[in-house]
């Protein structure tokens, strides 16, 4: 490899590595705004996600030119193996934040997928005409049958 190429993937590698920073804290606010139901500034927080992303995306494909010029196959499992020293130890903390940005990830996601669930089943609940909803009562002789009491508040 030519060294210039090593410093400027270095160089590239080291921007990674602060873009996944940003992005693993842009994921923490995320999963904060989250748990405390602050939806406004989860959305707002939202551009700055999708920025953080676009950045880890730019690096991917500098890598990949790199990984080109180079002569390494892009999908090599092995690919720190033929950087320098140092940029492996750069290589698997950036792999390792990006390992972090990816299990929060998945937990806002698991957070937001239960709390959605739990406001779907409290309007299913509230849903008037839902067959759910419907009462037991019992007649004169102890039997059941079934009213909706819904259905009589909905007429009226």
């Amino acid at each position: 490899m030519l060294p210039t190429r090593q410093d400027d993937f270095n160089g590239h590698l080291t921007q990674a590595i602060a873009d996944a920073q940003q992005l693993q804290s842009t994921l923490n606010l995320e999963y904060e705004y989250l748990k405390s139901s602050d939806l406004k500034a989860f959305q707002e927080l939202q551009a700055r996600k999708q920025h953080d992303v676009q950045t880890i995306q730019l690096f991917d494909a500098l890598r990949n030119q790199f990984c080109t010029a180079s002569g390494i196959d892009r999908e090599d499992q092995n690919f720190s193996q033929h950087l320098p020293l140092s940029q492996q130890t750069m290589w698997q903390q950036l792999l390792d934040l990006l390992a972090a940005c990816d299990k929060i990830h998945r937990t806002s996601d698991f957070f937001m997928r239960i709390k959605l669930e739990s406001i779907n089943k409290a309007l299913d609940t509230l849903e008037l005409n839902s067959p759910a909803t419907s009462t037991n009562l019992y007649n004169n002789l102890g039997n059941t049958f079934k009213a909706n009491i819904g259905r009589s508040l909905y007429k009226a």
